[in-house]
């Protein structure tokens, strides 16, 4: 009886590790595939460990989709705009694929697929609202503060000028809704008719 009790704890233990195995093996045979899955929010870490999938996917083959699958609820502007940058540096075309929730930096990546090639499921829930730029204050002065605030509209200005670009509307219409007190939330179809995304999958 004793003998038994080991066994069975032994066989449950083993069982757990091996679910999860499976799980991350899943993972592993799509990234195979060239397939990235973000389903945390963006730091500076993320978009490390991203942009470097990034740049040796372009480096197998630079004419082979590349696809990020989006479910987040937003992060870092900084780490967003590293992921950008290498999204429009390399040659290989980037598919984004919107699902579950798309929020703030997740909506920004959603857009920032190559054209054409920017998907979202019908299920999905996408957010924009007013962009939140911030970082330390270093120095206590006047001078310092004035130079927080010109950067900081310096990367809302950037900010927004590449959602025109990308999703084709006015700056004026980018600068009222991403500067809205509110939250805006959009569905598959309002998705796509904003420029976030081209198709419904």
């Amino acid at each position: 009886m004793k003998n038994k009790n080991k066994n069975d704890e032994h066989d449950h233990d083993s069982a757990l590790p091996q679910r999860e195995t499976k799980y991350y093996e899943s993972f592993v045979r799509l990234s195979k595939e060239r397939a990235i899955f973000i389903n945390t929010d963006f730091t500076k870490e993320m978009a490390s460990g991203l942009t470097a999938l990034l740049l040796h996917y372009d480096n197998q083959d630079p004419t082979k989709d590349i696809i990020i699958y989006i479910n987040s609820h937003g992060g870092d502007v900084a780490a967003i705009l590293c992921i950008y940058d290498v999204i429009q540096m390399i040659n290989a075309p980037v598919k984004t694929v919107g699902m579950g929730k798309v929020y703030s930096a997740g909506a920004f990546l959603l857009c920032a697929g190559t054209a054409g090639k920017r998907y979202v499921y019908p299920n999905a829930e996408v957010m924009i609202h007013k962009l939140q730029v911030g970082f330390p204050i270093l120095g206590k002065t006047s001078l310092d503060q004035a130079a927080y605030l010109e950067t900081l509209n310096d990367i809302n200005n950037n900010l927004l000028t590449i959602l025109s670009a990308h999703t084709g509307q006015t700056i004026e219409k980018i600068k009222e809704d991403f500067t809205s007190t509110h939250d805006i939330f959009l569905d598959a179809k309002q998705t796509v008719a904003y420029g976030l995304a081209d198709h419904i999958l």
